[in-house]
């Protein structure tokens, strides 16, 4: 099986397999400076040009020169190199850059079983999060599209809830169905303006899911990477709230990692200690949520991408 960017590049790579943890750190700080974007020139001359200390600009390039990331020419100006970052793979190489300074900073506090400190919201690091979520999902959407179907051939209204980044949305919209895309305001806004996706065709609805939804009913309602980012008793809230609007014969699809399935399971769960309660959740608990929630039909499959499962519930 050919190898994502993610396999190779993310903090979701296969054990023993991801790549240099200098390379990552190294590659997101230039990048989060500005360092990458203004290539070519001369350390001193990018420090000067953004405001950053010129030793510090030598010494970091010096080193990303080690991956070939960047090159020196014989004048001492340094330009892309042969190894440079288009903006996908730079997308999810910062991402993972990001998620070794949160596991450095977040876990400890949670091992000793305190909250680590509230950060305020970064529009910024969200629009980098954002980026980096298209790539990973921009490969999965066709599968999962497809698989919701499966499950509904007859599915004619749905709803993408959680999906700022919009490729399920859009998948589901280049197969002709009525979509609507929801996420928080803030997320929304990260997507730009024009919307692409009210260019596509898709109603794009901001609000908290657990303030308000948009009216339904829906044929499916696609939850893909939101339960494993909260705790339990939110996901059976969450579970409680959409089941109205699942229309008669549609389906919840709660795509996930799965606990206790897949080692990238297990190390995915690292990442959502610093969150709000999230994990890789297990089979046993999505069955639990949605048979108090009142859904009476639950079927799990394994989609082709590891290591990701999609739970279909129907009312």
């Amino acid at each position: 099986m050919t190898k994502s960017l993610w396999d190779e590049l993310s903090f979701l790579a296969p054990p023993d397999e991801v790549i240099d943890w200098r390379k990552a750190l190294l590659y997101e700080m230039a990048a989060d400076a500005g360092i990458v974007d203004a290539l070519p020139g001369a350390p001193a001359e990018l420090a000067a040009r953004l405001g950053l200390d010129p030793r510090a600009v030598r010494i970091v390039l010096d080193a990303l020169a080690v991956w070939h990331v960047v090159e020196a020419d014989g004048d001492g100006v340094y330009g892309r190199g042969r190894h440079a970052r288009d903006p996908a793979t730079s997308a999810v190489l910062r991402h993972h850059g990001r998620a070794i300074r949160h596991w450095a900073t977040s876990v400890p506090d949670r091992l000793r079983g305190t909250d680590p400190p509230r950060r305020q919201l970064d529009p910024r690091a969200v629009q980098l999060m954002l980026e980096a979520l298209v790539v990973n999902a921009r490969e999965s959407a066709p599968g999962v599209v497809d698989a919701c179907l499966d499950h509904v051939p007859s599915a004619r209204r749905v709803l993408d809830l959680g999906g700022g980044h919009g490729e399920y949305a859009l998948e589901f919209a280049r197969r002709g169905l009525a979509t609507t895309m929801q996420d928080r305001p803030v997320v929304v806004e990260m997507a730009g303006n024009p919307h692409p996706l009210v260019s596509a065709g898709v109603e794009v609805f901001a609000g908290d899911f657990f303030e308000a939804l948009p009216e339904g009913p829906f044929d499916v309602i696609l939850c893909a990477g939101v339960t494993y980012t909260m705790a339990a008793d939110n996901n059976l809230a969450l579970c409680q709230r959409l089941r109205p609007l699942v229309a008669p014969g549609g389906a919840l699809a709660i795509m996930s990692f799965l606990g206790g399935t897949d080692e990238l399971a297990s190390i995915f769960s690292v990442q959502m200690l610093g969150g709000g309660g999230g994990e890789s959740h297990r089979e046993s608990d999505y069955r639990a949520w949605l048979s108090e929630a009142g859904y009476v039909s639950v079927t799990v499959q394994r989609l082709e991408r590891r290591p990701e499962w999609l739970v279909v519930a129907r009312p």
